[in-house]
């Protein structure tokens, strides 16, 4: 006799949905921007408002401060080398 299982509904999620990121936006965008740049884009307030989901209110806002994190966290410790 043939039987039948119930399979998976087709677009069902497989995986728990993941929370939105809930780090600061300062950390977001500095990790945006190192991201961009080791991919060899040209970090500007124009091309992260186009490569990104922030607004330019947001990147006038905490663009200079994530742009110090972003430096910060490029420069490597020469001695580990």
């Amino acid at each position: 006799m043939i039987t039948y299982q119930e399979h998976q509904v087709v677009g069902a999620l497989n995986t728990p949905l993941v929370p939105l990121d809930d780090r600061p936006i300062v950390e977001r965008m500095a990790d945006k921007m190192l991201e961009m740049g080791m991919n060899g884009i040209a970090v500007t307030a124009d091309s992260l408002a186009e490569h990104s989901n922030f607004t330019r209110a947001e990147i006038g806002a905490h663009g200079s401060e994530a742009s110090d994190l972003a430096k910060s966290r490029a420069v490597r410790d020469r001695r580990l080398d």
